[in-house]
């Protein structure tokens, strides 16, 4: 009987280069995907996954899940497999398999569920024939167990919500989490197909399409913590409806990657909605260009103002404040405005503009604007005299309708207060 097998050589190759890797694993990494493959390949290898006993073809994870026993000894696996049974993003046995292993890998727990198994012969042989398998091999899956021991100490960092094609593919989007400001339209248009939302149309200067964080072709996978998948308009509209005058809490699987490339599952979905993919393809190719150009162009020790910084940049930065959680900026007072009774997010163009216009004098220097101190506190804003400390603005977050700034004059933001409607 042989004591070695292709794929655990294959695995042991990969588990090494991931720990001479220094510091956390990602995503990024390409062996991830290799791990995670190889690991299928064990798991369905030599596995009866039907028989005269059984209705339908079977999966690894159906006898992961169907394990009771460790419940007693385990309560991380416990939680991991209610958590996987009882969510929507993943719909067959074959994607919740794949979330598994992404997860346990993650939580250091992928041999519990095979070594409770081995340990009862019976079962084992239920599911794995011994001549065939790895798992079905005294000595084989000792090899294997080694081996998964040898990946716990692999300090792995994988975005375990980036599930949802897991159905169909091993193969991941870009995933990005989002919180946009709360506002009655959020300026996007959906089609769904083959029960998932892909957005056909972005508004112009909607709280969406700020900055292109959401673009046409992109899927949404989460609003306000529920899977949007197989989810009806209605019951987005609800969710909408239930949440309003919060902050939009939205995740969504990008259509493209960051070098520009359409992620290919995203791609047929577009074929399927008449989407011309090959000038997609060209506009997210030239936006990938632009953004790279642009950033060897301001390729500098030097950080970017606050003003300027994109949630991207900010991620390994220490957040600015001081002892009292409050972060406070230099700014230059410009001006205010009454716009009336509606104050939404589409306000704040056109209503930013109008005070600038109003205020021309102060913006070229042919007045002194004044000189404040914006204190963003954990319940409010706070707008002080530089000079003298006078406070002459304070709004609590619940008071403010909208926020932001315009694209074409950066320096200058507004926010508009939910009571008197002034910005």
């Amino acid at each position: 009987m042989s004591v070695s097998d292709p794929l655990l050589k294959k695995l042991k190759g990969i588990i090494y280069n991931l720990r001479t890797n220094e510091g956390t694993i990602r995503d990024s990494n390409e062996n991830v995907q290799l791990l995670c493959k190889i690991l299928e390949e064990i798991l369905r290898k030599g596995m009866k996954s039907t028989g005269m006993w059984r209705q339908r073809s079977y999966d690894y994870w159906d006898w992961i899940q169907a394990d009771t026993s460790v419940e007693k000894c385990n309560p991380i696996f416990n939680m991991l497999i209610e958590l996987i049974k009882k969510s929507k993003r993943v719909k067959t046995s074959q994607g919740r398999g794949r979330w598994f292993i992404r997860c346990a890998l993650q939580k250091k727990i992928l041999s519990v569920p095979i070594e409770k198994l081995s340990h009862n012969t019976k079962v084992l042989h239920q599911w794995y024939d011994p001549l065939f398998s790895i798992i079905g091999n005294d000595i084989l899956l000792e090899i294997f167990m080694s081996l998964l021991f040898e990946a716990t100490e692999i300090n792995f960092k994988l975005n375990t919500k980036n599930a949802s094609f897991l159905d169909n593919y091993w193969l991941r989007p870009t995933y990005k989490d989002y919180e946009f400001v709360p506002c009655d339209d959020f300026g996007v248009k959906l089609q769904f197909i083959l029960g998932r939302p892909v957005v056909v149309e972005v508004k112009q200067g909607s709280v969406a399409g700020e900055d292109n964080k959401i673009e046409p072709g992109d899927v949404l996978d989460e609003l306000f913590g529920q899977s949007l998948l197989a989810l009806t308009t209605n019951k987005m509209s609800s969710l909408m409806k239930e949440h309003h005058g919060w902050p939009i809490q939205l995740s969504a699987c990008k259509c493209h990657y960051p070098n520009g490339e359409i992620y290919p599952p995203i791609q047929e979905l577009l074929h399927e909605i008449g989407t011309d993919v090959d000038s997609l393809q060209k506009h997210t190719a030239a936006m990938a260009n632009s953004s790279y150009n642009s950033f060897e162009a301001k390729k500098s020790p030097k950080k970017p103002p606050p003003h300027a910084q994109l949630p991207e940049d900010e991620l390994s930065d220490v957040p600015v404040q001081n002892p009292s959680d409050k972060a406070v900026y230099k700014v230059q007072f410009i001006g205010k405005l009454n716009i009336g009774d509606y104050g939404g997010m589409c306000r704040i163009e056109s209503s930013l503009l109008k005070v600038l216009e109003e205020n021309e004098d102060k913006i070229h220097g042919d007045v002194d604007a004044k000189r404040c101190t914006l204190s963003l506190g954990e319940t409010d804003v706070l707008v002080q005299d530089a000079e003298s400390d006078t406070e002459f603005l304070r709004h609590s977050y619940t008071e403010i309708s909208s926020c932001g700034r315009r694209t074409d004059c950066m320096r200058f933001f507004a926010y508009i207060s939910v009571y008197n409607q002034s910005i």
